[in-house]
């Protein structure tokens, strides 16, 4: 696989990932493109250096601004996070398969402008994103691999959107995913689940398997 065709991994400033899955993923990745101040903790806990660092500068380290002058991309526009202008920054550089880490764990309602993104960023690019946890996939529906007792949970941005269900210990049935716990708290029965939607597209969160085990990625 090429460079182009390797995920390239965007590093929000979150909580720096400690699970051994996502920092084992980030120790081993090609390209990191790192949200502003994600880039001093990228250097403090795996001494790696981005590859790029876009963001409007906010957060940034004075230090590392002069050092990584280089690969800086500054957006002083407010309009948007961070994380949608890194976002926006791989899509132009057309690296479109793209896996996300610490976009939760720091402030709240950071937490869930993120989580909405991914659905937004799911039209124009491939997109995982890893937590100390799992994993969230914004999906159209489809099967995915799973393992007997894993916990699954459903989010829709969208009320109107009704879920069908095979493969879950609750199944859905023309489900409507009204409010955003309507859906949660599942889980898998078999070795994959299958979920068809009404309409529009939701996220899947999927707990890790057991510390390091992710083989039903």
């Amino acid at each position: 696989m090429s460079v182009s065709e390797s995920p390239t991994f965007i590093l929000a400033n979150g909580s720096f990932p400690t699970h051994v899955c996502p920092r084992t993923l980030l120790s081993t990745a090609t390209r990191i493109v790192c949200c502003d101040g994600a880039a001093d903790r990228l250097v403090a806990q795996l001494q790696r250096d981005p590859d790029w660092i876009v963001g409007d500068g906010d957060s940034l380290s004075p230090a590392h601004k002069t050092r990584f002058a280089d690969r800086l991309v500054l957006l002083a526009e407010q309009e948007t996070n961070d994380l949608a202008k890194a976002f926006r920054f791989c899509v132009s550089r057309g690296w479109r398969n793209l896996i996300i880490l610490g976009l939760t764990g720091a402030r709240e309602d950071h937490t869930l402008a993120n989580l909405a993104l991914l659905l937004d960023f799911a039209d124009q690019a491939t997109v995982t994103a890893y937590t100390d946890h799992g994993q969230f996939i914004p999906t159209c529906g489809g099967t995915y691999p799973a393992y007997p007792g894993q916990q699954i949970s459903l989010f829709a941005t969208d009320p109107t959107i009704r879920v069908s269900s095979q493969g879950l210990k609750y199944p859905l049935v023309e489900y409507p995913l009204s409010r955003w716990w309507t859906a949660a708290l599942n889980e898998a029965v078999t070795t994959s689940f299958h979920l068809l939607l009404s309409h529009g597209k939701i996220l899947i969160f999927q707990t890790f398997i057991a510390e390091g085990n992710t083989t039903w990625t």
